[in-house]
């Protein structure tokens, strides 16, 4: 196995309480290797990016944990079987679109109000400007 199969392996096999610790003293470990980085006191630069796998795997675990997905151990003897031929499916239906449905009245956006004026009748500048016009189209 590999390296990294090992490591997750390795964090299945932890309690709660042991993968928490194992996370927080993994973050201290990046926050002082972080340090050492801009101190410039680091030899190995890759040590931030295996710290930072390392919490991943961690976490990953914990939602394994959380969520009940949590795999069986591999200690266990695997099964081994035989690959079977999958039947042929029917097709699935395709789903009808989805209608917006809108009503049948739309009710004004703004309410109208009435007023208290009475309604405006032509004036005197509205008919001589008829006038004037029916000259031009003569």
């Amino acid at each position: 196995m590999t390296k990294q199969t090992d490591a997750l392996n390795e964090l299945r096999r932890m309690t709660v309480a042991e993968l928490d610790d194992h996370l927080s003293k993994q973050r201290r470990r990046l926050f002082e290797v972080r340090f050492q980085q801009a101190t410039g006191q680091v030899e190995n630069h890759r040590q931030v990016r295996e710290i930072r796998h390392e919490i991943a795997r961690a976490m990953t675990v914990k939602i394994e944990i959380e969520r009940g997905l949590r795999p069986a151990l591999l200690e266990q003897p695997a099964r081994v079987v035989a690959a079977k031929p999958k039947p042929a499916r029917a097709p699935r239906a395709a789903k009808p679109a989805a209608r917006l449905e809108v009503p049948a009245a739309v009710p004004a956006a703004v309410p109208v109000a009435e007023s208290s004026e009475p309604a405006h009748e032509p004036t005197q500048e509205i008919a001589e400007t008829v006038a004037v016009q029916e000259d031009v189209d003569e």
